[in-house]
């Protein structure tokens, strides 16, 4: 095998390793943002009593106030590229295990101040 051929399958192992790796930590934050979205988005009784619609779609959390027209600033809370929790534009960072109460901590204060509950 050529110097050139070797770089390059050195190269193409590297690239299926670092794509495995952002692929199983983008699949435990949807898991993280599924069980935070079923947990404690979804049966909020406060969300529901200030008008904000929540939704999920696998990836992403949408919050809404509908009755506010379609100027009001909706929220979104995403997986990002690399597998780190985004809230409207600003990154949490990535989900460990040993973090996860912390980011849920984080969230839900994110959702209080957005929405001025």
């Amino acid at each position: 095998m050529s110097a050139l051929d070797q770089a390059v399958a050195e190269l193409e192992a590297k690239r299926a390793k670092d794509n495995a790796e952002r692929k199983a930590r983008q699949a435990a934050a949807a898991s993280f943002l599924k069980e935070f979205f079923e947990a404690d988005v979804a049966p909020s009784a406060k969300l529901k009593a200030h008008g904000v619609h929540a939704a999920f779609d696998g990836m992403r959390i949408m919050l809404t106030k509908p009755e506010e027209g379609v100027y009001a600033e909706g929220m979104l809370i995403v997986v990002g590229e690399q597998g780190e929790i985004d809230v409207s534009g600003r990154s949490l960072g990535v989900v460990g295990a040993a973090d996860r109460a912390s980011k849920k901590k984080e969230l839900i204060a994110e959702i209080i101040s957005h929405f001025s509950l």
